[in-house]
């Protein structure tokens, strides 16, 4: 399987990889549950949440409800409840997540629960769906898609640099919408879990703007079948929160090469 990250790609995600601030084992347990908060507002944010951070942080860590909409603060507790229990199973007891058809909608349920029907959270879905802001619509026959379900779980060995694959894996499995809802959701746990069985800390933003780009990026695969544009957000935001961490240490270039200070 050829490589999805070019040379320069390549040369970030090594940078991101031989990172000591980049490393999941290295976050305290308070500093897991801020991740936990920052992880699960960037993903509700994605999808239209209207709980800011301040109020996400209050509802996961101290259990405050704010006056908005049900379905709003479940999404937030299922996403944190599923994020921290992949955090203790990968980091804590070191192992590492089987990504497989089980563990998918394993994960999905965990994440749909209440927020779709019992017999539509975990299960593939029998009827079409549309996805807003894009003229891409998916597959919409239950044979095709658990065809290409089939295609991208298999495929995925292919890649041996995990940041391959977490992106390989969250592209198209939310291009392929496999779920009546919460499909973003779960391709963005998946790209977590693959990669934080590399120690790596999953992609997450607080930012407007990153959740723009995110948007965009992953629209123009849907249409386009072309990595590019969220590969560069993928791993450009990593090195950004790297730089914010410790810039008079870590320094990745323009030119794609990087050097590690003392």
């Amino acid at each position: 399987m050829e490589h999805i990250f070019n040379d320069r790609q390549l040369k970030k995600a090594e940078f991101i990889m031989d990172n000591p601030c980049a490393r999941l084992s290295g976050l305290l347990s308070n500093e897991i549950q801020d991740l936990g908060v920052a992880w699960c507002y960037y993903s509700g944010k994605i999808e239209g949440n209207t709980y800011t951070y301040v109020e996400t942080a209050s509802l996961l860590k101290d259990g405050v409800t704010s006056e908005k909409r049900y379905e709003d603060a479940k999404m937030l507790k299922n996403l944190y409840n599923t994020f921290i229990s992949e955090v203790e199973y990968i980091n804590k007891l070191k192992n590492k997540e089987v990504i497989d058809e089980r563990t998918l909608f394993r994960l999905h349920s965990s994440i749909s629960s209440q927020l779709v029907s019992n017999e539509e959270s975990g299960n593939l879905r029998n009827r079409a769906v549309r996805i807003s802001g894009t003229t891409y619509i998916p597959p919409k026959d239950l044979t095709e898609i658990r065809q290409e379900l089939n295609r991208i779980l298999n495929e995925q060995d292919s890649y041996e640099n995990p940041l391959e694959k977490a992106v390989f894996l969250h592209c198209n499995l939310a291009r392929l919408q496999p779920f009546i809802d919460g499909n973003k959701r779960t391709a963005r746990m998946i790209e977590s879990v693959a990669m934080m069985n590399a120690d790596l800390i999953p992609v997450n933003s607080a930012k407007d703007s990153d959740i723009l780009h995110y948007r965009k990026a992953l629209v123009h695969y849907y249409e386009t079948k072309d990595y590019s544009q969220y590969i560069e957000y993928f791993l450009d935001r990593q090195i950004e929160r790297i730089n914010e961490i410790a810039p008079e240490k870590y320094m990745y270039r323009e030119d794609g090469n990087y050097s590690m200070g003392r």
